[in-house]
């Protein structure tokens, strides 16, 4: 039986935390911590979502681009790329590309 991969998202933060100098946010589930991280840029929030994955394999990132749209996919240990279904799209939108 495979273990159940921890999914990290990188994705920008609301307009509150951007006026305050919080660009972009790590977000995920590490069992049953709830992840929540700031950071100032994309790079940043990357690499901390990278260290997180690498902790926790099998383990996924999906960077979302601002406008929502998931923008690249890494996978680490067992974990499978995101399914090409998802690839591109908003949460509840169908379909979609890179």
């Amino acid at each position: 039986m495979t273990a159940k991969r921890t999914v990290y998202h990188v994705s920008p933060s609301g307009e509150r935390a951007a006026a305050a100098g919080v660009k972009w946010q790590v977000e995920g589930r590490e069992g049953r911590r709830l992840l929540h991280e700031p950071h100032r840029t994309q790079q940043e929030a990357i690499d901390s979502a990278r260290r997180h994955a690498k902790e926790h394999m099998p383990a996924q990132i999906m960077v979302h681009a601002r406008d929502g749209h998931i923008r690249t996919a890494y996978a680490y240990g067992d974990a499978l790329a995101v399914r090409p279904d998802e690839r591109g799209r908003r949460a509840g939108e169908p379909g979609g590309v890179f």
